[in-house]
C-alpha cells in the first residue's frame, strides 16, 4: 500500500520540484499540494493522507499553525516540516504543535524517501543539523529539551547507557543479545541523529538527560 503524501509550499516550483523527485518513487504517492497552510488543513480534511510535507513559512497560515490543526484533529496523520529555517525557535515550535519530524530543504533524496517512510511508521526524524542546532542552543538547564532524547528509539537510548557506562561494542553486544557490528551501527546511527561525533559527546549526552541514571 502506497504512502499518501500531501506537501504544502507558498512556492509552485519548490512544489513541483518535489513532485518530479518522488513521482518514480515506489510505495509513495503525492496526492495533493497546498500553498498556504488553510489550503493544506483542508486538503487534509478531505483526503486524510498519511504524511504530510510542509514549509513554515507561509502565506495566510503558517505552518506551525497548520501543523497544531491538523494533529489535534488528526493525529495519526503525521506532519514534517520541510524548511530552509534552522533555528532553535521555529523547531520547538514545530514539535510543540506535533511534528513527528524536521528536515532541511537541503536535504537529498535518499534521506527524504527514508524519512517519509520512517514517519509514515510511525517513527520520529529530525536531521542531523536540527538536533545540533538544538544541542547549541542548549543553555546548560539540569535537563535538556526531551524532545531531542525522544528522537532515539528504546533500543538506541539501552545502547547509549551501556557506551556511557565505558562499555565497548563488544561487551554491549553481549548485553543486548546482538552481533558487535549491530552496535557499531546503531551507534552511528544515535551519532547522526543527535548531530555528536564521539563517544565522549555521547556520554555527557547521557548524563545531561540522566539517562541510566
Amino acid at each position: 500500500m502506497n504512502i499518501r503524501l500531501i506537501i504544502a509550499d507558498d512556492h509552485p516550483i519548490f512544489i513541483d520540484g518535489m513532485k518530479g523527485l518522488l513521482s518514480s518513487v515506489a510505495g509513495i504517492e503525492v496526492i495533493a499540494e497546498a500553498l498556504n497552510g488553510n489550503e493544506l488543513v483542508e486538503k487534509v480534511r478531505a483526503l486524510k493522507p498519511d504524511v504530510v510535507l510542509t514549509d513554515i513559512q507561509m502565506p495566510v497560515k503558517d505552518g506551525i499553525e497548520a501543523t497544531k490543526e491538523i494533529h489535534k484533529q488528526f493525529p495519526d496523520i503525521k506532519v514534517v516540516a520541510l524548511t530552509m529555517l534552522n533555528e532553535s525557535l521555529y523547531i520547538k515550535k514545530m514539535l510543540e504543535a506535533g511534528a513527528s519530524g524536521y528536515v532541511l530543504k537541503t536535504i537529498d533524496k535518499e534521506e527524504l524517501i527514508a524519512v517519509i517512510k520512517k514517519v509514515a511508521a510511525g517513527e520520529k526524524h529530525f536531521s542531523a543539523e536540527v538536533t545540533s542546532q538544538l544541542l547549541n542552543n542548549y543553555s546548560g538547564k539540569t535537563s535538556p529539551p526531551q524532545t531531542l532524547a525522544d528522537t532515539l528509539t528504546k533500543r538506541e537510548k539501552e545502547i547509549l547507557v551501556y557506551i556511557a557506562h565505558g562499555l565497548t561494542d563488544k561487551e554491549i553486544a553481549e548485553k543486548v543479545y546482538l552481533s558487535p557490528l549491530t552496535i557499531i551501527t546503531h551507534r552511528k546511527n544515535i551519532l547522526s541523529k543527535l548531530g555528536l561525533k564521539n563517544k565522549a559527546e555521547l556520554t555527557r549526552f547521557a548524563m545531561e538527560n540522566n539517562l541510566g541514571a
